[in-house]
């Protein structure tokens, strides 16, 4: 890998520049105190390469020793630094970046940085992030506990991934943290027990590497003029930069600003011992080549225990299949580049690694389930096909709403984008929410439209957690977080992207409507399976593992106009109870006829999102008494088989016995006869009438 590294009492940079002379400036805090010219002999192809012996200092005589090494080489860089004082400073107290072509840049294979301490000061917008030497080459702090930790590997289908930004997570004041652990990585390890209590098993961290927040005009590659680059007032909130420095954590993100790596690590090493995973966003264009990608991802797992990482923009997946460090370790793409074979191949052995470890990461389940939420026409297939994707070669990470995009409550509380506070107009975000107000655009007071939200909340979170693949969380939506209608607040580094925590307690049933939720899948494994499920009864438990309904038993609607639903879970499958979930997206209420649960039981009602007076949750599972159950308008109920308190099993009689039973009764039969032919003067062998006949009381 590219950048500085310490071998053999040297100090080693290499770096790929298409230059004729490339330049190491060597500084002391802001002052640059030398510059020494890389040897073009020591060049391949375009990198290059330097060495400095560790017991180098800083004086003008050696830098010329360099440069006269190098060849007559910038003569006038060579006469500017005779004219620098002569310091006598060890290399470990000094940063560095390159200059070429009369450009000074930062090194983008450095693993930390100086000069970003505070987030969002366009002060350092135009600033060269220099790398200082000591911290790059001293081994981070490594204790035993840390060399023994390793990811968690946990499996797809038992995972709550929750997806937030670093600062916004706890910037807010309400966060309840003191000012410097906010929008840290030490203000993540303070909400752990918050995480727990929601039920998240794997965090996603928006970007947490050192990238330019501050914007910059974009004047092309092209302009002849020579233009003074100026911020322009606003900010890249989210991170999603071209020239980010991927291989370091973010400086103005830790609570100290002293050691990103450390910190970093701390985050990673303490959330493994709660049980918990962190995969971490990288941003790629396409024109990134796909070794670059390979090497930071390797970097992250190897240097920072990452359990996973979350690929945005290029996927190349032929590349990321054969590299050996990447096998078993969790990949998500929005969209791969490359066909994904349906046993793939995960590292340089050729055979299949055992598990699922790629994941397709995309906005389609968010998209058809918001149309089926807001009951569109023609979506009851779709229903069909979402609640039960489980790929067999990869996983599918699902969604109602996500960083891009308008947040879960605005979904039910705006029909269209509101992005004026961008200031582009309006035009920038996708015009295509699939969102629906409820009846009012944005905030109001009405009662009936503020009940009818509540409900189509607890709808969209059953639609989530009920559905078989890997459901992920945006950082808020569980208690009710809006961003005021703006579906791409990219530039938003302000409450609009922060996270207000007082809403736990002005949306209380929200939050405790999320968290039973969750809690309610983590406990019936019958919604997380493993495999795909088929449709059939290959085990031969009675009923097919998944089977769909309409108000009719056993007949699904097929027309367009339907919006009315069951999906019966055959318990047997997985371990655990049969459920017959009902869903009514239609605006007027529907009765179903039920299908028969397994013998002896009874279907319960534990769940019903019209049910307001108790937070659409049952208190106690109610049995229902009659074979129907009438949904009421926009409501999923959610019914359990129980057990038939007033079941009464048929006793089964062996064959034996029936023999047994039969002889007998030919026995008493042939007595009676005889003793009555005896009495009425009869013979054993005279024939007598059917009336006659005396028939054993179990033939009566």
């Amino acid at each position: 890998m590219l950048g500085l590294k310490k071998e053999n009492d040297h100090y080693i940079f290499e770096a790929a520049v298409r230059t004729e002379q490339l330049f190491l400036n060597l500084y002391h805090k802001n002052r640059r105190v030398r510059q020494i010219a890389f040897d073009p002999a020591d060049r391949i192809g375009d990198v290059w390469h330097l060495e400095l012996p560790v017991t180098s200092e800083s004086r003008s005589g050696e830098g010329n020793a360099c440069r006269e090494a190098a060849g007559a080489a910038d003569a006038q860089a060579r006469v500017h630094e005779k004219r620098q004082p002569a310091l006598a400073l060890p290399l470990t107290e000094l940063s560095y970046c390159y200059e070429a072509d009369g450009r000074i840049f930062t090194d983008p294979n450095g693993t930390v940085f100086e000069g970003r301490k505070s987030f969002g000061n366009l002060k350092d917008g135009t600033r060269i992030l220099k790398t200082p030497i000591g911290e790059a080459t001293a081994i981070p702090e490594s204790s035993e506990a840390w060399r023994q930790d390793r990811a968690l590997d946990l499996p797809y289908e038992d995972s709550i991934i929750y997806r937030l930004h670093v600062r916004g997570f706890t910037e807010h004041h309400s966060s309840g943290l003191d000012h410097e652990l906010r929008g840290s990585f030490q203000g993540i390890l303070e909400k752990i027990p918050y995480l727990e209590a929601l039920g998240v098993t794997t965090l996603e961290l928006m970007p947490p590497y050192e990238f330019n927040e501050v914007m910059l005009p974009d004047y092309g590659h092209d302009n002849p003029y020579e233009v003074e680059l100026r911020p322009t007032g606003r900010i890249n909130y989210w991170g999603f930069t071209k020239d980010a420095l991927q291989l370091a954590p973010k400086s103005s993100f830790t609570s100290d600003h002293k050691n990103p790596r450390n910190e970093f690590r701390k985050l990673v090493h303490t959330l493994h011992a709660h049980g918990m995973e962190l995969v971490v966003d990288l941003y790629f264009t396409s024109e990134t080549i796909p070794d670059h990608i390979v090497n930071v991802m390797r970097y992250w797992r190897i240097h920072y225990h990452v359990d996973g990482i979350h690929l945005i923009g290029a996927a190349p997946y032929s590349v990321i299949a054969r590299d050996p460090w990447l096998s078993r370790f969790k990949i998500w793409a929005d969209s791969w580049q490359g066909q994904i074979p349906e046993m793939p191949t995960h590292g340089a052995a050729q055979v299949a690694a055992p598990g699922r470890y790629l994941a397709d990461y995309n906005d389609g389940f968010q998209n058809d389930m918001r149309r089926i939420l807001k009951g569109d026409e023609s979506m009851l297939p779709t229903l069909m096909q979402r609640v039960r994707e489980n790929p067999s070669n990869r996983a599918s990470i699902q969604y109602m709403a996500n960083v891009s995009g308008m947040s879960l409550m605005d979904v039910l509380s705006y029909d269209r984008k509101h992005n004026e506070e961008n200031h582009e107009d309006n035009r920038d975000g996708t015009d295509q929410n699939y969102s629906w107000n409820c009846g009012e655009e944005g905030p109001t007071r009405k009662k009936s439209i503020k009940l009818l939200r509540k409900k189509m909340w607890r709808n969209a979170w059953l639609l989530l957690m009920l559905s078989q693949g890997t459901p992920l969380i945006h950082a808020g939506d569980e208690f009710g977080q809006s961003r005021l209608g703006n579906n791409n607040p990219y530039c938003q580094d302000n409450p609009t992207n922060w996270l207000d925590w007082r809403l736990i307690d002005r949306n209380r049933e929200l939050y405790d409507f999320a968290r039973y939720a969750i809690q309610f899948r983590k406990q019936h494994p019958v919604f997380h399976q493993g495999t795909a499920l088929r449709q059939m009864d290959y085990r031969s438990v009675g009923i097919p593992d998944i089977s769909f309904h309409g108000e009719n038993a056993w007949r699904p609607d097929s027309e367009n106009f339907r919006r009315q639903l069951g999906v019966m879970y055959a318990g047997a499958y997985a371990g655990d109870d049969t459920f017959l979930v009902l869903y009514n997206m239609h605006w007027e209420k529907h009765s179903f006829l039920l299908a028969h649960p397994p013998l002896g039981m009874k279907w319960a009602a534990v769940i019903d999102t019209a049910m307001e007076e108790t937070n659409g949750i049952y208190p106690e599972e109610r049995i229902l008494l009659e074979e129907r159950y009438t949904v009421e308008p926009r409501s999923i109920v959610v019914l359990k088989a129980v057990k038939d308190p007033d079941f009464q099993p048929k006793k089964k009689v062996h064959k034996r016995h029936l023999n047994q039973r039969a002889t007998a009764l030919a026995q008493e039969t042939q007595t009676e006869t005889a003793a009555a032919g005896v009495a009425s003067g009869h013979t054993a062998t005279e024939k007598r009438s059917p009336s006659e006949v005396k028939k054993h009381p179990s033939d009566v």
